[in-house]
């Protein structure tokens, strides 16, 4: 099983001098240049980028790196998810990965009552 171990805090952390490379980098905060987000990756990894515009959707189509995605991100949540995240008291289980081929499959289970021990984690590569 794989958890996710660390969350920075962009308004007190310098990203781009975070020497470690990560599997994902997502941008709650939509703050982040789309080269620091890509920087931090390690082979293979993915930064989701919640501040989509058309160039990122066009890069994003010859860099699979880059998946800028649509939604809205709530500070006080945000807030919250990194408190505790920064006292060791967030701990998400991954019971299941799938690529992105059988996400309807595991949706499709997951609605028919099909439980995990934990979160299911989509794969987009």
């Amino acid at each position: 099983m794989r958890w996710v171990s660390r969350a920075y805090d962009y308004r007190t952390t310098d990203l781009a001098k975070i020497s470690e490379r990560f599997d994902v980098v997502y941008d709650t905060a939509a703050t982040m240049t789309t080269a620091v987000g890509l920087g931090m990756l390690r082979d293979g990894g993915v930064y989701l980028d919640i501040n989509p515009t058309l160039g990122k959707f066009m890069r994003s189509m010859f860099d699979r790196r880059l998946k800028p995605i649509i939604c809205k991100a709530k500070a006080d949540i945000l807030d919250g998810l990194a408190r505790a995240a920064a006292e060791g008291k967030l701990r998400l289980p991954v019971a299941k990965t799938v690529p992105l081929s059988d996400a309807m499959r595991l949706l499709h289970e997951l609605e028919q009552g099909h439980k995990l021990a934990g979160k299911g984690l989509v794969v987009m590569d």
